[in-house]
């Protein structure tokens, strides 16, 4: 392959997968297909923005909350700083509320009073998708030793799914539900398998690893989201609840 061909191969991939990163697209492409066949568009909230959040596969403006705000922003993200426990919105403020892979960082007593501002802000739709389950643990603790065996020491976000324990999907839906019942809302819950459990490690372990085959094979593992709902079978690591109320 000639050095031009190969400029134009590298700049034709970095416009059709612009700073998508395996892993976290498969799991936020399933919202975006949610929120793009709504027929009318609304307001949204992203809770756990970070870095790659939601508007990097869905361009459309989001207000993004989290607790620590790094100096680079998405230019589509509004930041706001606060907690996930305490949104400092009114009621009903945005038609969609999307939280992904935050929820295990949170503390098991402040799991309630996250999951009920979430819904207290949202007219329309929640999707709150996380690990759950004590297979996505196990996972979550071998990739914790394999992480430290490559880099020597440990990594901070596993390090929070490992203290906090994972949330447990009957736990979740239980919970939603008696938060909507007390406000008087009526809800509809749906949930999907999200990233079989194999799958998922061998992606953090491609990432995980150092040197330039490695960084290549997990940069070619984005062409996964092409054939990602043949990856929702079996166990899976992560599943995604969609919690709808009548507006």
């Amino acid at each position: 392959m000639t050095t031009t061909m190969r400029h134009r191969l590298t700049g034709w991939w970095n416009r059709r997968y612009p700073d998508w990163v395996p892993e976290i697209a498969l799991r936020y492409l399933p919202v975006v297909e949610w929120i793009l066949a709504e027929p009318s568009r609304g307001l949204i909230l992203e809770v756990g923005v970070n870095r790659s959040g939601l508007t990097t596969y869905l361009r459309r403006p989001v207000v993004g909350v989290d607790c620590v705000m790094g100096a680079a922003r998405a230019d589509l993200v509004t930041p706001v700083l606060a907690k996930g426990q305490a949104l400092p919105f009114q009621s009903g403020s945005f038609d969609y509320t999307v939280c992904m892979d935050t929820l295990e960082h949170i503390e098991s007593a402040d799991r309630n009073c996250f999951l009920r501002e979430l819904i207290r802000v949202t007219r329309r739709r929640v999707f709150l998708g996380c690990p759950m389950g004590s297979q996505s643990e196990r996972a979550d603790q071998a990739l914790q030793q394999y992480y430290q065996s490559q880099r020597g020491e440990t990594f901070p976000f596993l390090d929070e799914h490992i203290a906090n324990g994972l949330p447990r999907l009957e736990t979740v839906l239980a919970e939603m539900e008696g938060i909507a019942k007390a406000s008087g809302r009526l809800i509809r819950l749906y949930c999907e398998p999200n990233l079989n459990v194999w799958v998922h490690r061998m992606l953090l372990r491609l990432w995980m690893r150092t040197g330039r085959v490695n960084y290549l094979f997990h940069r070619l593992a984005i062409v996964l989201v092409h054939m990602r709902r043949w990856l929702n079978v079996g166990p899976c690591y992560r599943q995604i609840v969609v919690a709808e109320f009548d507006v």
